[in-house]
């Protein structure tokens, strides 16, 4: 029977209180190391997507549009227009028709702009843009007119159509009008605000001004005939081209490309409705009689053509932050 320090102390006592020991210790471990784990620290959360700052980019996309055009014109022709002192001004011949052309074709340019969140949820912002455009467009209608020419024949001063020696012929013709109509560049200046879907996905309205390059040119074919005699055909040809103001206005979305390109760059798809004014040319024409009693059906064309364009876009842009 062992001794420690003048006590007596059992073998069956000290074993059981060192098998007590490692029972503790086998039920305090794995409680330690789960209480390690609870306590370790979280991972860092997602990095927010600022939309504050500039940003520069491009796009592509496709435009149709119409150029509504009007044309008028008002002619006349000279009875006994080589009797000096007695020729008659018939009177005019007047007429109007009107068409719509459809433009379309490929666009593509680029953009800059500015953001600013003006609350969490709320961004405003402005963007300018310039686009090259291949959107043209051609149209032939034809145009029948009538008027009156005096065949009468007398020597009255001043000369009159006096029905006792004669009277008013009708005169029948045809103008066949063939013209293009095209946008050659445009561009805007629009205030944006949108409202975030989510932080990385932008809904928004867009709005402002226009300008761009429209131009019109074509042909103008004139032929009549009355009885006994017939003028034409001739042809003249006409051209312009001008650049206007005027607006635009449309929305879209940009969202962020973290999962394919670096956070600084998003996409956007977009709509634009564009109103680029009017433009207005003329042509003077003359088409000669075969009677040498007329002088020739003289007169101006006059087209006024308006054009509105809608386009759709896709683009990237690169966010400086």
């Amino acid at each position: 029977m062992p001794f420690s320090n003048g006590n007596f102390v059992a073998s069956g006592d000290r074993h059981e209180e060192a098998g007590n020991r490692s029972a503790f210790a086998l039920i305090g471990t794995p409680a330690f190391a789960a209480d390690m784990a609870v306590k370790a620290p979280p991972p860092p959360p997602a990095p927010v997507y600022s939309w504050t700052g500039w940003y520069v980019g491009g796009n592509v996309g496709y435009s149709w549009g119409n150029a509504n055009t009007d044309i008028a014109s008002n002619a006349t022709i000279i009875s006994s227009a080589n009797l000096p002192g007695f020729g008659f001004t018939n009177p005019p011949v007047t007429f109007a028709d009107s068409a719509t052309q459809r433009l379309q074709g490929i666009i593509g340019g680029g953009q800059i702009g500015y953001n600013y969140p003006i609350s969490p949820q709320w961004v405003l912002g402005f963007e300018t843009d310039i686009q090259a455009s291949g959107e043209r467009g051609s149209n032939t209608f034809t145009t029948p007119f009538s008027g009156q020419a005096c065949v009468a024949v007398n020597l009255e001063s001043p000369p009159s159509c006096n029905l006792e020696f004669g009277g008013f012929a009708p005169v029948n013709g045809t103008a066949v009008t063939s013209y293009e109509a095209k946008i050659d560049w445009f561009g805007t200046v629009r205030g944006r605000l949108g409202v975030l879907l989510n932080d990385g996905l932008l809904l928004y309205g867009t709005g402002g001004l226009a300008n761009g390059r429209v131009g019109v040119s074509g042909n103008f074919n004139v032929n009549a005939a009355a009885p006994f005699f017939v003028f034409g055909p001739s042809a003249s040809t006409f051209s312009q081209s001008k650049t206007n103001i005027g607006f635009a206005a449309g929305g879209g979305l940009e969202g962020r490309l973290s999962p394919w390109l670096p956070p600084n760059w998003t996409w956007k798809l977009e709509y634009l409705y564009i109103d680029l004014g009017s433009l207005d040319t003329s042509t003077s024409f003359a088409v000669a009689s075969n009677n040498p009693f007329f002088s020739p059906l003289t007169g101006t064309l006059t087209a006024h053509t308006h054009f509105t364009d809608n386009i759709v876009r896709v683009g990237l842009n690169y966010q400086f932050h």
